[in-house]
């Protein structure tokens, strides 16, 4: 069983070393997209579309998702947020889990809370993680991806393309694989052909940041596919923890909407609005 693929089973595959040793699988994906500033401001939300918004700089959108099934078809809640507006913070407890109910309870203040970061059977998250300033942990190197915030905003980015230097961040969560890069498919590797429950994180080509998960049971190789044709225009995406991971609680006085994690998490996502 593999790690991008399963959500990590806290056993068998949750550890350091595995995440480890994927290095040389995801060193090899050849894209070479980098990041720039996006130069289109974005329009308002269309209720057509689909998306509405919920809070100032936050819309969301409940997609039809299709599923290996002959008889289902899934639904991927997705949050859009304009970086300029929201206010994100990764929140971490090294060697404690809590559900997401309980995350709830302690961030109050939180809008749309979102599983985080994979870890380890200490509940330790794997690759580097920062929360308010403080950096935790390593960085993948070769693999996988960023969602950071620092004096320049907020992004998502490849560490295949555009490694960690060691910079100063004041929030970072990563995890891996990369699912979309320079507007056009990653690099697969083995196990992206297997279902499980996804969490994904990207960015549009207008600079929003763009969070979704589904419970439905989904391959990776289909969510690559479903990212790049769904009209959401990303140019980058990777995936969060999964699998039992996955959880995604959204609350404003509009709309409320709670997939709950099967999982302890050790460290969340929130994002914030004035």
């Amino acid at each position: 069983m593999k790690p991008y693929a399963t959500g990590m089973p806290r056993r068998a595959i949750k550890r350091l070393s595995v995440c480890l040793a994927l290095l040389a699988l995801w060193g090899c994906n050849l894209s070479r997209a980098g990041h720039t500033t996006p130069d289109v401001s974005p329009s308002p939300a269309d209720p057509a579309s689909g998306w509405m918004v919920i809070a100032p700089g936050i819309e969301v959108r409940e997609m039809a998702l299709p599923v290996a099934s002959l008889l289902a078809r899934g639904t991927m809640i997705v949050v859009r947020l304009d970086p300029a507006t929201v206010t994100l913070r990764v929140h971490y407890v090294p060697g404690e889990a809590r559900s997401l109910a309980e995350w709830q309870e302690a961030l109050p203040e939180a809008r749309i809370i979102v599983n985080g970061a994979f870890f380890d059977e200490a509940n330790r998250a794997l690759g580097l993680l920062v929360s308010d300033g403080q950096a935790y942990g390593q960085s993948f190197i070769g693999f996988g991806g960023m969602l950071q915030v620092d004096g320049a905003g907020m992004r998502v980015r490849s560490l295949v393309t555009e490694p960690y230097q060691g910079e100063a961040l004041w929030q970072a969560v990563q995890a891996f694989p990369l699912l979309l890069e320079g507007g056009t498919l990653a690099a697969q590797g083995s196990g992206f052909d297997e279902r499980s429950r996804r969490t994904w994180v990207g960015q549009d080509r207008f600079g929003r940041v763009l969070f979704g998960a589904t419970h439905n049971l989904i391959a990776l190789a289909d969510l690559q596919t479903w990212l790049l044709t769904a009209d959401l225009d990303l140019t980058i995406a990777f995936a969060l923890d999964g699998g039992g991971s996955t959880g995604m609680a959204v609350r404003t006085p509009v709309y409320q909407r709670t997939l709950p994690s099967f999982d302890r998490l050790p460290s969340v996502i929130a994002l914030y609005t004035p």
